[in-house]
């Protein structure tokens, strides 16, 4: 176990190491991410599409919790909310406990959409990776569970 100035001088460097290879990491994952949207419609931006997403995960929303969920601000989740419901792509139920408050669900049209994209976007990925080299390949199937840690790790 390291103590003392040996210790204090292994952490920057440490530190420094991580630094570098979050920055390679979040570069790569932005320049995939941009790649990747290609297949996107138009007028489906990424937080509208992470709204959506979210919206269609689990039970019935509200704004509120939506906005919550996002990490974002109520009424920037009311201007992606509108969107949606513009394009149809969620539906507004009527909270059967209080009038005031509407619940947001996943329309079928929102539904379909988010599976079409997941197959794009899956299948434009597959080819990406089927095209990188045995050993890449074996590297990135290495490097999925710290991936999926990093992704589940709290906030």
């Amino acid at each position: 176990m390291t103590t003392g100035p040996a210790k204090q001088a292994a952490e920057p460097a440490a530190t420094a190491g991580s630094a570098a290879t979050a920055g390679r990491l979040r570069l790569a994952m932005v320049s995939l991410n941009r790649k990747l949207r290609k297949d996107w419609p138009d007028d489906l931006t990424p937080s509208r599409l992470s709204a959506l997403a979210t919206v269609a995960a689990g039970a019935p929303l509200s704004v509120g919790e939506l906005a919550k969920r996002m990490a974002v601000s109520t009424p920037t989740v009311s201007h992606i909310v509108d969107a949606l419901d513009k394009l149809g792509l969620i539906d507004r139920l009527q909270d059967p406990n209080d009038r005031r408050v509407c619940r947001l669900t996943a329309s079928e049209a929102g539904t379909e959409l988010l599976e079409e994209v997941s197959r794009r976007t899956t299948g434009r990925l597959a080819e990406r990776i089927h095209q990188l080299p045995p050993a890449q390949r074996s590297a990135l199937e290495a490097a999925l569970p710290a991936l999926e840690a990093l992704a589940a790790a709290p906030e």
